[in-house]
């Protein structure tokens, strides 16, 4: 389990500290880890003739999707890197990792998985099953024949790496990473609360990017400690802050600049989205399962709009999980589904352009631009639990702008200075998209 319960009155203690990290007015453009992947200010003309079908401009606006990307060729054995925005690239084309711990290892299951959205999990011992060469081999193959992306801990306990001779542990690597399917490996979970002594965290990065310069290794540590201990023991960094009833979702936000802080540009960091009910995993039967599909909503757009490259949610097969909820897990599905859509805006670069933000709780927002060829897009998040009007200033955009909730289609009408007021429903996320 992610948690031991000895650490709950820690977490609920430490929520008051690290919700005050998150009370500053930083945005992912002004945050010093984003800063480095933002663009430079651009002022774009999408030019005054385009209008809404209810400003008078004469002209339907409505959503318009963007091209969709391609699927990365997963026949051949993959090269795996990071570019210079930290997005991950697969034999050069980009990608954003969804999928989940603990998901299907069969193939049937796995097509059903990627069906469903999700185009990379979580595998190999300790984490799911197969912790044989063979087993291990065969998840390889189902997830290749799926077309999805495997991330695998391939050894447990991972001290083997400072017992064994180094030829053995680089001959179990060649015969993985032959497969397309290998996305990278899973080395540490929670080394900071297990107290994991680092040299066998940093002799593990040592083997694995020293035998397998092809992937990738990823190291998931626990907010309720100094991320900067292991950072350097990892080629990817996870965290998986986990809101509760006594832990907001703005804990999310806080956990992720911290990361950010401490990855200083050298690295993506991934969010492992909490897919699970405490209370439900404590036995405990309320009304309300939380994390409802709104908290999931949150949080998934949290992670995106502040700067995480990938979302590896916990986890999918546990009877206390998202998906025994079939209500929750299809509305999941739908966030899961509009990630995957909006997966070319996603990937492209931030643009560096101040939208003057203004609400009653600035705190609670936060945005991050992107451009691609079709059209601008403004990428939004509240973690205010109540209602809330944010102002923006778009006139660096141009004026007389099609702008519009993707999700909803609601149009957003520019007054004579640029900007527009959006209504915020409680830790509603939104993307607007900003058409000529």
């Amino acid at each position: 389990m992610k948690r031991r319960l000895l650490f709950l009155l820690i977490a609920a203690l430490g929520a008051g500290l690290i919700s005050c990290a998150a009370s500053n007015d930083e945005t992912v453009a002004d945050h010093p880890a984003a800063a480095s992947q933002a663009g430079d200010p651009v002022a774009l003309d999408h030019g005054a003739s385009a209008g809404a079908d209810n400003n008078g401009g004469g002209k339907v606006c409505e959503p318009v999707a963007p091209p969709a990307l391609p699927e990365p060729d997963i026949a051949d054995p993959s090269v795996v890197t990071v570019d210079e925005d930290l997005f991950f690239q697969v034999d050069g084309q980009r990608l954003f990792p969804i999928g989940f711990y603990w998901a299907p290892e069969d193939l049937a299951g796995l097509q059903a998985y990627k069906e469903e959205g999700f185009n990379v999990a979580l595998a190999g011992d300790g984490c799911c099953e197969g912790d044989e060469l063979q087993a291990q081999l065969d998840i390889l193959d189902n997830a290749q024949q799926a077309g999805v992306f495997i991330i695998l801990r391939v050894w447990r306990p991972m001290d083997q790496v400072l017992t064994r001779p180094e030829e053995e542990l680089a001959a179990e690597l060649a015969a993985r990473d032959v497969y397309g399917s290998l996305f990278g490996w899973y080395t540490f979970d929670e080394p900071g609360m297990d107290g994991t002594d680092k040299t066998e965290t940093a002799r593990a990065h040592e083997v694995l990017t020293t035998n397998d310069p092809d992937h990738l290794d990823l190291l998931v540590d626990t907010p309720f400690n100094d991320f900067s201990m292991y950072m350097d023991d990892c080629s990817v960094f996870g965290i998986d802050p986990y809101p509760s009833d006594w832990m907001p979702l703005s804990y999310v936000k806080a956990s992720l600049l911290e990361a950010l802080d401490a990855a200083n540009g050298e690295k993506p960091v991934i969010g492992v989205l909490q897919g699970f009910s405490w209370d439900a995993y404590n036995g405990i039967d309320y009304d309300e399962y939380r994390p409802n599909e709104r908290e999931l909503r949150n949080m998934a757009w949290q992670y995106i709009v502040l700067g995480a490259r990938g979302l590896l949610p916990w986890n999918y097969s546990a009877d206390y999980a998202i998906r025994a909820q079939p209500e929750i897990w299809a509305d999941f599905l739908e966030t899961v589904g509009e990630i995957n859509e909006l997966a070319g805006v996603i990937l492209t670069k931030d643009v560096t352009l101040d939208l003057a933000p203004e609400a009653d709780f600035p705190t609670m927002f936060d945005y991050a631009v992107k451009q691609e060829d079709t059209a601008s897009w403004i990428l939004t998040v509240s973690t205010n639990e109540r209602p809330m009007k944010v102002g923006l200033d778009l006139s660096a955009l141009g004026t007389g702008l099609c702008i519009v909730d993707y999700t909803t289609g609601e149009v957003f009408v520019q007054d004579e200075n640029g900007r527009i007021e959006v209504n915020y429903d409680s830790l509603q996320a939104r993307v607007l998209e900003v058409l000529e």
